[in-house]
């Protein structure tokens, strides 16, 4: 299991005194509560004037989610952080969005794939939400009574001609399809590395998606070309086999606030 972050603070005093530090977070659960529909979520005043002083203190702060690049932004509205929608397919830095060329001759798959899905009757069962996000497409059961809404949809998913080829990739309480390009929080993670020379790096998240991320950090690591350290953001809806692959936990969007604020001080 990861080690108490509150309790091993001293662990972090190298980053907060390194200027080159980089910051990678997650959104929903990480920065911003879980809510019971994406649209519902926010980012608080104090949680967007801490990452804007991380901004200034550290080489860079990226944003990572699985939602749509320009919705990441709209939510945050920091000039001057890198934004990473789709799991890593798109890009925006400086208002400008770079959407990954291999995932743009899927789009009119993943259209066809959403409107069989929209024509599913599980898929329409009470307390399911749908969620076009134009590269990928989200099937939301965080509303569902049912307690077997999640096999229900994946049953219905698997049998389905239009999502042969496609990839079907599971989040909390959300399943979704993406193209098979293999992008993720991994690869988000080790581009940056690349892309901004980085050597110092805090990467945070909630989900089963960062456990790529945490995986891919451990690898540079062992590697040496990396110092950093992986948070995870403790929840019931995460499998413990993830949870054991970050290096420390928080207990709440609160205490990624405080973390935050230490680093500031």
């Amino acid at each position: 299991m990861p080690k108490s972050l509150m309790k091993n603070l001293k662990v972090f005093e190298r980053f907060k005194n390194d200027k080159k530090t980089v910051i990678i977070t997650d959104v929903d659960g990480t920065i911003s509560e879980i809510v019971p529909t994406p649209q519902e979520a926010f980012v608080s005043y104090s949680m967007k004037e801490t990452l804007t002083g991380l901004s200034k203190k550290f080489q860079m702060v990226a944003v990572v989610s699985g939602r749509p690049v320009e919705d990441v932004k709209r939510m945050i509205g920091i000039e001057g952080l890198l934004y990473v929608g789709n799991h890593g397919m798109e890009y925006m830095k400086n208002g400008q969005i770079q959407v990954e060329e291999d995932t743009k001759r899927y789009i009119q798959r993943i259209n066809e794939a959403a409107c069989k899905i929209k024509e599913e009757e599980s898929c329409n069962a009470e307390g399911v939400l749908l969620e076009d996000k134009g590269l990928c497409f989200s099937i939301h059961y965080r509303l569902c009574k049912d307690p077997n809404a999640r096999k229900i949809l994946l049953d219905a998913l698997k049998d389905m001609e239009e999502l042969k080829g496609l990839q079907i990739k599971e989040g909390r309480k959300v399943i979704e399809i993406r193209p098979p390009t293999g992008y993720d929080k991994g690869k988000i993670l080790e581009r940056i590395v690349k892309d901004h020379d980085v050597k110092s790096v805090i990467y945070l998240g909630d989900d089963v998606t960062d456990s790529d991320a945490f995986r891919k950090l451990n690898e540079l690591k062992t590697q040496g070309k990396l110092d950093g350290e992986s948070i995870i953001i403790l929840s019931g809806e995460i499998p413990s086999r993830i949870k054991e692959e970050a290096s420390y936990f928080l207990e709440s969007v609160d205490d990624v606030l405080k973390f935050f604020e230490w680093l500031l001080d």
